[in-house]
């Protein structure tokens, strides 16, 4: 079923009146009957019931007509977005993002996106996620980038990227050799964290999940002009963090993934802002989103 033999049927079925929905259409009434009767042909399923006094919809056109509707104007809205986003030349979107976002795929977002818009400008700021959240309700930002799961009743959310969760360890800890952990193998160590209070959405599911395995973890609060992957290096503790922060990593330290975990990245917006600029940025980024490996456990499902 192709969109103009769709249209012409939405037209005869809301006029049921073949000669007038032929002007409609802006054709004969010949080559109407036959459009009507290749549809039907091609459903193989009869849409109107046709007398010498009337026409009228069968249930199964009924139906079509419903959902044949709803199909075209999306179609004539994706039509209008498609030209208006073509035709963008300036905008601004104001982006938020926690470090472990930069530290996953945002730089190479980023970058790919302003190579196909380069003249839309993105303003970043970096926050923590509760900051962060705040400031996109207050409208201070179009967008944020978060990694863990929170309130969303009041946003848009998009998933964006599974990160594979792991232990950032000393070279010399008698796990750094292992190419994968569980996690019940932490129960002795340090656990470097942030203040809750900016990262709750990470740190809260963390915890959820060492009481499903009975484990109390022992903890060093970061403190503010600390750096966890430093603290690490110099034997603080460790750190369990997502894999994209390999590439930030302190030297004398390693990743090592946690089998089968990963932390969920996610985009979050406001449904009510009709920035257009923000639209273009919001279509680029579902359209190229890269999900990881899908036979892990996400830890927000497992908690």
């Amino acid at each position: 079923m192709d969109l103009s033999k769709l249209k012409a049927f939405v037209v005869l079925a809301e006029e049921l009146n073949f000669r007038k929905s032929a002007e409609i259409l802006g054709m004969s009434q010949p080559p109407l009957s036959r459009l009507i009767s290749t549809l039907e042909q091609e459903l193989s399923t009869k849409l109107f019931e046709r007398t010498t006094r009337q026409v009228k919809l069968t249930g199964a056109g009924v139906f079509l007509l419903k959902e044949g509707k709803e199909i075209l104007n999306k179609v004539d809205v994706l039509d209008r977005e498609v030209r208006f986003m073509g035709k963008l030349k300036h905008g601004t979107v104001t982006i938020g993002f926690s470090t472990a976002t930069f530290m996953a795929s945002l730089p190479k977002i980023i970058n790919d996106f302003q190579e196909c818009y380069p003249k839309l400008k993105l303003e970043l700021y970096q926050e923590s996620a509760d900051k962060l959240l705040k400031g996109l309700s207050s409208g201070r930002y179009d967008l944020c980038f978060v990694e863990g799961e929170y309130d969303k009743s009041a946003f848009t959310k998009h998933p964006l990227q599974e990160e594979v969760l792991g232990a950032l360890v000393p070279n010399n800890h008698k796990l750094a050799k292992r190419k994968e952990i569980e996690l019940k193998e932490l129960k002795d160590e340090i656990i470097i964290l942030h203040p809750r209070k900016e990262m709750k959405g990470f740190i809260d599911p963390i915890f959820k999940l060492f009481k499903l395995i009975d484990i109390k973890p022992k903890t060093y609060l970061k403190r503010p002009k600390e750096v966890c992957p430093l603290l690490v290096s110099e034997g603080k503790g460790i750190s369990i963090t997502i894999s994209g922060s390999q590439k930030y990593a302190a030297d004398g330290t390693r990743f090592i993934p946690i089998k089968n975990l990963f932390m969920p990245v996610s985009a979050y917006w406001k449904t009510e802002n009709n920035n257009q600029a923000l639209q273009s940025f919001l279509s680029f980024v579902i359209e190229n989103k890269s999900i990881g490996n899908k036979h892990a456990h996400c830890l927000m499902d497992i908690i």
